[in-house]
């Protein structure tokens, strides 16, 4: 009978001992998938490279060339014909970034964050009517390079994701 009892308290004991064990397992793991400071930098400069780039394509207005910056999903929901025809249709078209805000980045994964930046808007023909707006954009890493949200871009500034 001590020995049963001795046997059940032992039982108990792996059962604990190996529900802490997996417990722990479990923290490093997610730990590990984390990227690190140097990781998220090189993200934050990259993404940084990335969006200047097309915020200066969408001020110059060269929209097939903007194209390229599409998701995948974006762009089997629009030919490059229609997004450009679409884009050219919008009354307003961004300035640029407001002096006295950085674009933040807003890291999700590896391979997704959003950019917030404040962009001023003129319209295009009203020259002297601007406005400023906040304006949150996905970005989806494909294949190794960073993408936009399309459908986004032909509905801006008025919508965010």
């Amino acid at each position: 009978m001590i020995f049963k009892f001795l046997e059940q308290d032992l039982f108990s004991r792996m059962k604990i001992f190996l529900c802490l064990v997996i417990f722990f397992s479990g923290i490093s793991n997610a730990i590990a998938r984390q990227p690190t400071t140097a990781e998220l930098e090189a993200i934050r400069k990259e993404t940084k490279i990335v969006f200047q780039s097309f915020l200066q394509l969408w001020q110059e207005e060269r929209y097939f060339e903007l194209y390229e910056y599409g998701k995948r999903h974006s762009k089997n929901q629009l030919s490059i014909e229609e997004f450009a025809t679409r884009m050219v249709e919008l009354d307003w078209v961004p300035v640029g970034l407001l002096p006295e805000k950085n674009p933040e980045m807003n890291y999700r994964y590896r391979t997704l964050l959003y950019v917030d930046a404040e962009i001023l808007f003129r319209h295009k023909s009203f020259i002297d009517l601007q406005f400023s707006k906040k304006q949150s954009f996905l970005l989806l890493k494909e294949k190794g390079k960073w993408r936009f949200d399309l459908l986004q871009m032909i509905r801006s500034p008025f919508y965010s994701p």
